[in-house]
């Protein structure tokens, strides 16, 4: 490998062009007048905003609150927390402080200015539009604030301003706890002019569990369940009050309740769907009971690839990043991780093909089902498959062996490397790996994965072996030399659209800290990802990233 000082600068160098680009292209110069935020990204071949079109008509749901308007230039703060943690980072490396201080002055103005309920418009159907300096909701979801394992920078946004940040995360249980009672919630809050959320201290309502599976008209998300309680959990660290931490352990543990007494595998929901009448309802039962009569199928039962991605991925990470992040205090964060990482790790994988396969969690895999009707597992005639294990889950399996030193989890992520041509770590930490790095102009691992560097860190911190190290660098370096386009990073450097919110520079960030013994200084990365979810062109529901950030050059964009 090239002189790892050497590499190390080139890292930081190319994540201060990406930044710098940011900068100079990226602020908002579009509405009435200037304010510190950023479009969420750009149109690589003009650096024109990118726009997200405007409902000017009726659409399948009816029409749009902002029916009229011009596109929009969006302002999505769920899409720039990675970004904003880039900059920061950048600054305690550097010292240059333009860098932190872009991303508190956004902090501050969405605080200030782009507030309803204490809530803030972001998240998956609602942003800001940059021309009209107003709220922009997604037609078909209308008023609604959502996050979804975006795990937002909730240090920055302290240090910008602790009493809006501290109001912001009381609002955001307010207005999506539907029963404190047994923590029934929503991942939807309302957001519109009526419908107001609970206001009041939030961690002196009255909670007293009682069983799970139990019918509510809210979807108990995992997603949304580990956003809620990182929230509340980085609100007691922050402040010092322990009443939110305990919310937040209620809350997770409930995810623990929905979990097979045999198999150890947990639900993605821990409550049954009931809407009012001509609602939807229970989606297993609607679409699998016919099909799976023995087993009697609801939805806290069953896992489908997607919802299992994220019960072992982001919800995992975050949990464990909890507890590093309070010690004793959050112990039981990381106990709940591991034991799913090594449950989903048993029962839905397989080693040989690394794939992972849609489970109910009596431990009954579904892979080759026929589907007879339309509904939320897939349409009628599709035949359920599983799905492989990306480095992302890599990530989250490494972190896990870090923690625990269960050797279970060694083995799933040694398959999983090898499943994503990152070589074989080694049949035991002492071993020693066998890596696909190469000392040639030729590399042999071709992985640009932003998720393999965090792994091969969480490998590298575990078993202090510099190979792992020499792995992350040979990632880092096909990232450089095909991640690259008009000074920004970004997943490939043939798309159409470059994000700010590059998982990219964070990552060459955090190699470039762990090179230089400076990591510390490097914001944590927590798994999560924002996204924009809304009607595009009036073609049915797209999210940012399938209908621009996904796009190359070789298609043209819808």
């Amino acid at each position: 490998m090239p002189d790892r000082t050497e590499q190390s600068q080139r890292y930081l160098a190319a994540v201060r062009e990406h930044a710098d680009n940011v900068l100079k292209h990226g602020r908002d110069v579009y509405g009435p007048e200037p304010t510190p935020l950023f479009t969420d990204g750009l149109k690589l071949e003009t650096l024109e905003p990118i726009t997200w079109p405007s409902p000017n008509g009726p659409s399948p749901n009816g029409p749009s609150p902002n029916a009229g308007e011009q596109d929009w230039v969006l302002c999505n703060l769920a899409q720039q927390q990675i970004l904003f943690r880039v900059l920061a980072g950048l600054t305690n490396l550097t010292g240059e402080a333009r860098y932190k201080q872009a991303a508190l002055d956004a902090f501050r103005y969405a605080l200030t200015n782009m507030r309803r309920h204490g809530l803030i418009f972001w998240g998956g159907h609602c942003g800001w539009d940059l021309r009209a300096d107003r709220p922009a909701f997604a037609a078909q979801k209308g008023t609604q604030h959502e996050l979804k394992n975006v795990h937002p920078f909730y240090e920055l946004m302290w240090e910008a301003d602790p009493v809006e940040a501290q109001r912001f995360i009381e609002a955001f249980w307010n207005g999506h706890v539907r029963d404190w009672l047994n923590l029934e919630f929503s991942r939807h809050a309302p957001l519109g002019e009526k419908g107001r959320p609970q206001k009041g201290d939030p961690w002196e309502n009255t909670y007293k569990g009682g069983p799970v599976f139990f019918v509510g008209e809210g979807l108990t998300f995992i997603n949304t369940g580990t956003d809620l309680a990182f929230s509340a959990a980085t609100l007691s660290q922050l402040s010092g009050d322990q009443r939110p931490l305990t919310w937040a352990k209620r809350l997770l543990h409930r995810y623990v309740e929905t979990r097979n007494v045999h198999t150890g595998l947990g639900g993605y929901v821990f409550s049954i769907s009931q809407l009012p009448k001509g609602g939807r309802g229970d989606r297993a039962v609607d679409q699998l009971w016919p099909l799976l009569p023995r087993y009697y199928p609801i939805e806290p039962k069953v896992a489908n690839v997607m919802q299992l991605a994220r019960i072992v991925g982001p919800a995992a990470i975050c949990k464990m990043a909890i507890s590093e992040t309070l010690g004793e205090a959050g112990k039981e964060f990381q106990q709940w991780a591991v034991e799913d990482l090594a449950a989903y790790g048993k029962h839905a994988y397989d080693p040989e093909t690394n794939e992972f396969h849609f489970m109910l969690t009596e431990g009954v895999r579904l892979t080759g089902l026929l589907l007879e009707k339309d509904g939320y597992y897939g349409k009628a005639g599709q035949t359920i498959r599983p799905a492989k294990a990306s480095p992302a889950l890599l990530w989250s399996y490494a972190m896990g062996y870090r923690l625990s030193g269960d050797p279970f989890l060694w083995d799933v992520a040694r398959s999983i490397a090898r499943g994503n041509g990152l070589g074989d770590i080694g049949e035991t930490p002492a071993t020693g790996p066998s890596l696909d790095t190469s000392p040639s102009s030729t590399p042999s691992t071709t992985s640009t994965s932003p998720h393999a560097i965090f792994a091969s860190l969480e490998l590298h911190a575990a078993t202090h072996n510099d190979a792992f190290l020499d792995l992350a660098m040979q990632v880092a370096d096909n990232i450089l030399a095909n991640c690259r386009a008009r000074g920004f990073l970004l997943p490939s450097k043939d798309r159409l659209y470059v994000k700010f919110d590059s998982l990219e520079a964070l990552a060459l960030l955090h190699l470039h800290g762990v090179l230089e013994g400076r990591r510390d200084l490097v914001p944590r990365h927590v798994g999560g990802a924002g996204a924009y979810s809304g009607l595009h062109d009036r073609n049915g529901r797209e999210t940012s990233e399938d209908a621009l950030f996904a796009l190359r050059k070789s298609r043209q964009p819808l």
